[in-house]
């Protein structure tokens, strides 16, 4: 991913920076007393520091740090307070952003694990394939999905395993096309679907033909989609049937999405599936912003360019693998 515009950092920008640099330091093993008198030092020198501080510890938060790192949090959170009594910063965290730069950013890169070696065909983050299967259906794979795939005289199975998947499944009454996934699944002969596995939810939307959808967690009741409706599976049962407006929801098949005022924040939430590094809003305000238009998932940083420019916020480019929209 490019940089966003280009332009000299401002006295922000390094304030940020340095104090990310003693979120990280704070928490190494060799951070010592010569260290701690050194950060209550930066932090008493300027009161914008604080505030740079607390902005490190909540970008943190947002990345999904875990407590129970290497250092005792109490004592690091009773360092900042001594030298700011008035001051309560938030709990801290575990690792600090400058070792994860020095990881290349993998507490943020979304990993295969075990499904990559179950699985028999993979899209890679930011890919999309097309398969054609040996009984003449057809699958669609958006970014970062695996599935793998088991054909039968007697049946048809395909597990989705995570990611997204278009369905063109050739018509056989004798032979049934089961999708399934770990919330429960989904029964055809020959139709034309998506599935996409959201966290523990699976949603189920219909083009053409008809499904019946089955919760691993209530066997024995079913729901039948008819086209242009969505069903959902959950780790508890079946959900609601809703509408399912195919022409956005499967707009990824034509590298698109597609927004009418939506929150900023959920425009980047899916953007940040087709593409390895992570984009984050801090702030609440910015992620409620209203978005409407029909953006390239094959070049996140001119969506980033075109959020700039129409709803006049700004972003800051920390690595390769992050950026913090303001």
């Amino acid at each position: 991913m490019t940089a966003p515009r280009p332009g000299p950092h401002t006295h922000a920008d390094t304030t940020f920076e340095a104090a990310s640099r003693w979120h990280a330091r704070l928490r190494e093993p060799a951070a010592n007393a010569q260290t701690h008198a050194a950060f209550q030092a930066w932090l008493a020198d300027d009161p914008a520091h604080f505030e740079a501080y607390e902005q490190a510890e909540r970008l943190w938060a947002a990345m999904g740090g875990a407590a129970g790192g290497r250092r005792d949090e109490a004592a690091i959170t009773a360092l900042v307070e001594s030298a700011a009594p008035r001051r309560r910063l938030g709990r801290g965290l575990v690792a600090g952003l400058l070792l994860c730069l020095s990881l290349g950013g993998a507490e943020w890169v979304r990993r295969g694990g075990l499904d990559d070696l179950r699985a028999d065909h993979i899209a890679a983050i930011g890919e999309h394939r097309t398969i054609q299967l040996d009984d003449g259906s057809v699958v669609e794979l958006n970014t970062d999905t695996a599935l793998a795939v088991d054909l039968k005289p007697g049946q048809r199975r395909v597990r989705l395993f995570r990611g997204e998947a278009f369905f063109q499944v050739a018509s056989d009454p004798q032979r049934p096309f089961l999708v399934s996934t770990g919330e429960g699944e989904v029964r055809v002969t020959g139709t034309s679907f998506n599935v996409r596995l959201r966290d523990d939810v699976t949603e189920v939307g219909l083009v053409e033909g008809a499904v019946s959808l089955t919760a691993a967690a209530d066997p024995d009741a079913s729901l039948r989609l008819s086209p242009g409706e969505e069903g959902v599976l959950t780790s508890s049962g079946l959900g609601q049937v809703r509408p399912f407006p195919a022409d956005t929801a499967t707009a990824w098949r034509r590298g698109q999405m597609v927004f009418f005022r939506a929150p900023l924040g959920e425009l980047i939430g899916e953007l940040n599936r087709y593409q390895r590094g992570r984009i984050l809003i801090l702030s609440e305000r910015v992620r409620a912003l209203p978005v409407t238009g029909v953006f390239d998932t094959s070049d996140p940083a001119s969506v980033i360019d075109m959020i700039e420019a129409t709803l006049g916020v700004s972003s800051l480019r920390l690595t390769n693998a992050l950026i913090v929209i303001g």
